[in-house]
């Protein structure tokens, strides 16, 4: 007897998105950080040019990191090749390397996760590490690959 039930089917395409929308979403939470931390900067010491240059820095590189998502979900190769390297590496990189040598000097984890800045950075932060690590791991997946255009677009 055939189920009336239908079925997901899972497809390269489909999971594309899926990764992009896990880019999204890391990038959202890279700008709700840089919001709690700009906030809790101007309230202490105020925003000088070295805050506004990092600013701008950061908000390029959102920009381009949705940018490649955007890029990704229509299955652009280079797209996928900036994400990995871009966000997957140096991004991941430049939120764990320092967290670990300070986990690793003795630092505590409200500490590492720099709770002093806002009660909600440490789950902000969370939330932007575990959606690169999502992303990435659906991009690597056999489907996603086959599914990238041939011709760089």
């Amino acid at each position: 007897m055939e189920s009336t039930m239908s079925h997901a089917v899972v497809t390269g395409r489909s999971l594309r998105t899926v990764a992009a929308g896990a880019f999204v979403l890391a990038v959202l939470a890279g700008i709700a950080e840089a919001i709690l931390a700009v906030t809790s900067i101007a309230g202490t010491t105020g925003l000088g040019g070295g805050v506004l240059v990092q600013v701008a820095v950061r908000g390029a590189v959102f920009a381009t990191a949705l940018t490649c998502a955007w890029y990704l979900a229509r299955g652009r190769r280079w797209a996928w090749w900036a994400l990995l390297l871009g966000l997957g590496g140096a991004g991941l990189a430049s939120m764990l390397v320092p967290m670990a040598a300070a986990l690793a000097d003795g630092a505590s984890w409200s500490t590492v996760f720099d709770a002093g800045t806002s009660p909600l950075f440490p789950a902000v932060r969370a939330l932007h590490i575990l959606s690169v690590l999502v992303g990435v791991t659906v991009m690597l997946h056999p489907g996603v690959r086959a599914s990238l255009g041939r011709i760089q677009g």
